[in-house]
């Protein structure tokens, strides 16, 4: 039962990271957590997964070129299928994590202009030092995007058990054609399901306090016996 209290700990440490403080992370940590991300399961072993790791001037040319292209008013254009819009109880959970994050950053709910500003530090990474992209084969779909996410939560979750900070950003794969150009990408990496932007986490900014509630698990679960 020790392993499994320490994995508690770890997993309920994780939480999605907006303020990140600009130390570097060590390149051979930061190789750590890819080799434990590998060892995810997938189907019939096929690992559908390429990572790429922005840093340095490769971040700052990003960061610059997706800010612009974001505030310019460019449109997303997802690569993987997403639905437009959560629906029921997704939306009240989507809106109350929104206004948690809001309050924290003592942004009003009228304040537009404070509101796009909060929305824009996604393409900033939050201040981190470092982000992930990873992409699934051109050809793939829902069976390797969910075999993907696996090899993303367990990267975070290394990061989180090195005492790093992550938030993965579905914002970021919006913009698969600047991502592309900004790190000198070809068409050959497949399609962008999601970006992560991890680092040193800054426990003094406000948002750091924002924690939003988990559904009682009875009430995502159902077991059957007879």
């Amino acid at each position: 039962m020790r392993d499994l209290d320490q994995f508690e700990a770890i997993a309920g440490r994780r939480r999605a990271v907006r303020a990140f403080l600009p130390r570097p992370v060590d390149r051979a940590l930061i190789a750590r957590a890819i080799a434990i991300a590998a060892t995810a399961p997938s189907s019939c072993n096929t690992q559908p997964w390429t990572l790429h790791i922005a840093s340095g001037a490769a971040l700052d040319r990003l960061r610059t070129a997706l800010t612009e292209a974001v505030s310019s008013g460019r449109p997303p254009a997802y690569e993987v299928e997403a639905a437009d819009r959560y629906e029921g109880p997704f939306r009240e959970r989507q809106i109350d994590a929104a206004v948690r994050l809001f309050e924290a950053q003592g942004v009003g709910r009228y304040n537009t202009a404070a509101r796009a500003q909060s929305m824009l530090r996604n393409f900033a990474f939050f201040g981190a030092p470092h982000a992930a992209f990873l992409f699934i084969p051109a050809g793939g779909g829902l069976r390797e995007a969910a075999d993907c996410s696996k090899f993303a939560q367990t990267f975070m979750l290394a990061l989180a058990a090195a005492g790093l900070g992550s938030c993965p950003q579905g914002a970021l794969s919006g913009y698969p054609a600047v991502v592309r150009q900004a790190l000198r990408l070809g068409s050959e990496t497949g399609k962008l399901l999601l970006g992560i932007s991890f680092g040193y986490p800054d426990d003094d900014d406000p948002t750091a306090r924002v924690r939003p509630p988990r559904c009682p698990t009875q009430d995502i679960t159902r077991f059957h016996d007879d």
